[in-house]
């Protein structure tokens, strides 16, 4: 079964709880200044695993090292006004790096509003589907 047929429902997914950095972030002057923290859960929906169990081996399957990495590196590249923008910028750079079908991904700012846990977003993506067109 190819990975660009599967349904939501055949997908397996590599969990990444609380990955948490700081960065620069926010719309308000005081945001800007310095940075804070941010939390970060990530979902990558995978084609199924059996095979990947079987071979146990880091090679066939996504590497959540590389994947909090990647996601490190980018907001460390650069500041943001939203966690909306972030989000997204994320997302396209986990689908651009690994074989991944779906990310649901949330960010979270635990400083934002002190009578808060925390404020922020979560976005679910599936893997775009570029339909070929003959030149």
């Amino acid at each position: 079964m190819s990975s660009e047929s599967l349904s939501a429902g055949d997908w397996d997914w590599i969990v990444i709880d609380q990955l948490e950095f700081d960065a620069i972030i926010g719309i308000y002057p005081h945001e800007r200044e310095q940075v804070q923290p941010l939390r970060m859960d990530i979902r990558l929906g995978v084609a199924p695993i059996h095979a990947v169990a079987k071979r146990d081996d880091i090679s066939t399957t996504v590497d959540y090292q590389r994947v909090c990495e990647t996601v490190m590196a980018l907001v460390q590249a650069g500041a943001f006004n939203l966690v909306e923008t972030l989000a997204q910028r994320c997302v396209d750079a986990l689908f651009a790096a690994f074989p991944i079908q779906a990310i649901q991904l949330s960010v979270s700012k635990p400083l934002a509003l002190p009578y808060t846990r925390g404020v922020g977003v979560e976005i679910f993506r599936r893997r775009p589907v570029v339909a070929f067109e003959p030149q």
